[in-house]
């Protein structure tokens, strides 16, 4: 790593090493100020050797808030927050920034929402913020809170300032003539832009200054020259349009889109700062063939590190042994819903207050986990951390229960690939055991001192006639099965992506699909950056979706359909076959079996009631520590 672990002088001041944590929301944040967590979540990554800390989006004026969980900038009390937080990181070697951000028209809130303003009235097509023209006074106002919080920042013992320009937030709006449709002096964007880096730098002289952009946007390689004729100390580079259902998506990009898709883009902005860039750069090796290979100086590893704060740790000590982000976007699902970020592979991320990094040690024990999906695997790995004989039964000649499955679709290969990847090495000290259906008599044989139980879920069969087409379950489609004929309908409920998933794969396999959905909006409990590329591929692919249609029952080959709403609406369609992608129930036999039995038993993951990966891993994870207290 000759790259990735040299120091960088970046304006006032040096970083010790070239990996950054960029600016990211975490909602650990009340009342617009840093919380203990919110401490805590950022002392662990500094803990973990990064070389810059980027705070995530801070307002610098009260119309500027982008959700109820936005820092406040502007506020005087931020001077003793970023104190809490400085003196948590800095001791580490980690240098401490922050990012000055406007929303604009942007807003993310539930009722009652305050105002929305921006350059001029324009509604927001994903946010449905309808905004007021900014007045003259408002803008300079603005201008001049963007210098109270920097101010306030270098009282709070910050390192540096970065502007966020990106993203088509509010100083983007200012420089977009779609959105910008004043007649004033303020119709020159620029001049915006430029009047708060001004004030910016004269507020807080002392600090080195950067400014965030789009790397993906026309607008943002127009004016990054200027920002260098500016004097700024770096640019930050990353992908994506809040404002925008597809443009969204390249903020938090999320598999199939390639592994640091920010190299395409990022050379078009060296032209004299520093330049930092992020987007999708997960890998150490990658990154520091960016640093080799591009004009890049630094690399913003955002998400690798909210799924291993240790990452630069681990890999500057060639001890491996790295929980790898599988793009999964459970991290920005959290902030979207308006909770604490988590991450779906690393279930200590956001509670590091109260979770040890380490099972408890205590007398080593016999255990026996019955299920190799993720619950399972997080459950054996982590029993085995602590020094326990662990044993892994799995049915199936495979580990990964449904995420191996999701692997044979684009949306899940690279996916399923990481976690079975990190899977094999937790797994080196577990004696695993496959194609084997542990029953009651089959857990007793081991003669375990506990038990785990995580048998998964299987697909839901609705009690419908169902006669004269051929029927075939979703996860048969993943798992290599076809249906003989050329029309398919996928009967799809809506709550997971498996019926996306197999309409995918039937179109690319030349059926003739047709997509039928039960719920309000395709694929509901999908986070919305996945669902927004399922969408765009199914209909790239010809897949027309039916909307508000569940499958009423099929009778010489005619599927029958009934509107959710108005269930007298009912169309019927011939068609060769008929896919189900119905929901799951659990597989919820053996654990009271074995507790009548007297075995010590946890169970964890889909057998209490099918979920997601996110809460298969933290309920693995917990119940083998409780397992083996």
């Amino acid at each position: 790593m000759r790259h990735l672990f040299t120091p960088l002088a970046l304006g006032t001041t040096e970083l010790q090493n070239r990996v950054v944590s960029t600016a990211h929301q975490t909602t650990l944040v009340e009342d617009h100020l840093p919380t203990p967590d919110f401490v805590a979540y950022h002392e662990a990554r500094a803990r973990g050797g990064v070389g810059l800390i980027v705070l995530e989006a801070t307002a610098v004026h009260p119309t500027g808030l982008l959700t109820p969980h936005t820092l406040g900038g502007y506020l005087p009390e931020m001077v003793a927050g970023y104190r809490r937080v400085a003196s948590a990181v800095q001791p580490h070697g980690t240098r401490l920034f922050v990012q000055l951000f406007h929303g604009g028209r942007e807003q993310i809130a539930t009722p009652p929402r305050p105002p929305a303003v921006a350059p001029s009235a324009v509604p927001s097509a994903r946010f449905r913020a309808e905004p007021r023209s900014l007045r003259s006074s408002e803008i300079e106002d603005i201008i001049a809170g963007y210098g109270r919080s920097a101010a306030i920042a270098a009282e709070g013992g910050i390192d540096g300032l970065e502007i966020s320009a990106a993203h088509r937030y509010l100083i983007e709006q200012f420089l977009d003539p779609a959105l910008n449709r004043r007649t004033d002096a303020w119709r020159d964007g620029a001049r915006f832009l430029t009047a708060v880096v001004r004030t910016v730098r004269e507020a807080a002289p002392g600090l080195c200054l950067g400014v965030r952009l789009s790397a993906d946007s026309e607008r943002a390689e127009r004016i990054a020259p200027m920002l260098a004729d500016a004097g700024i100390d770096y640019l930050s580079v990353a992908l994506g349009d809040s404002s925008s259902y597809r443009g969204s998506v390249g903020i938090v990009p999320p598999p199939p889109i390639a592994e640091a898709v920010i190299e395409e883009h990022a050379g078009r902005f060296a032209v004299g700062p520093a330049l930092i860039a992020t987007s999708r750069v997960l890998d150490v090796e990658v990154a520091e063939r960016l640093l080799a290979d591009t004009q890049v100086d630094a690399v913003g590893m955002t998400r690798a590190l909210i799924a291993d704060p240790e990452l630069v740790a681990k890999a500057r000590a060639g001890a491996g042994g790295i929980v790898r982000c599988i793009g999964c976007n459970t991290c920005i699902a959290h902030y979207h819903a308006e909770t604490p970020i988590a991450c779906a592979v690393n279930p200590r991320t956001g509670r590091e207050l109260r979770f040890d990094r380490e099972p408890a040690r205590v007398a080593k024990r016999r255990v026996v986990v019955v299920g190799g999906g993720p619950a399972g695997i997080a459950a054996a790995a982590e029993a085995a951390r602590g020094g326990h004989e662990v044993i892994l039964l799995e049915r199936e000649q495979r580990l990964g229960g449904q995420i191996a499955l999701a692997g044979a679709a684009p949306a899940g290969k690279r996916m399923a690939g990481a976690f079975l990847e990190s899977a094999a090495r937790d797994l080196q000290p577990v004696d695993v055991r496959l194609g084997v259906r542990a029953g009651l008599d089959e857990v007793l044989a081991f003669d375990p001192a506990a038990a785990l139980v995580a048998t998964g879920a299987r697909p839901y069969t609705p009690p419908l006639e169902l006669e004269g087409v051929e029927v075939v379950p979703a996860w048969d489609v993943l798992a290599g099965a076809r249906p003989a004929g050329a029309d398919v309908i996928v009967a799809d409920w809506g709550g997971d992506p498996s019926g996306l998933d197999a309409s995918e794969l039937l179109a690319a396999a030349g059926k003739r699909v047709r997509l039928a959905v039960a719920s309000v909006a395709v694929g509901e409990l999908v986070h919305q950056y996945r669902r927004n590329l399922y969408l765009q591929r199914l209909y790239r692919a010809g897949v027309p979706i039916l909307h508000h249609y569940e499958l009423h029952g099929v009778a010489a080959g005619v599927v029958c359909l009934r509107n959710v709403f108005a269930p007298e609406r009912v169309t019927e369609l011939s068609t060769d076959a008929l896919v189900l992608a119905l929901g799951r129930v659990p597989e919820d036999d053996l654990a009271p079996s074995l507790a009548g039995a007297g075995v010590r038993v946890e169970e964890a993951g889909d057998c209490l009631s099918p979920r997601s990966l996110e809460e298969a891993v933290l309920e693995g994870t917990l119940a083998a520590r409780r397992l083996v207290a």
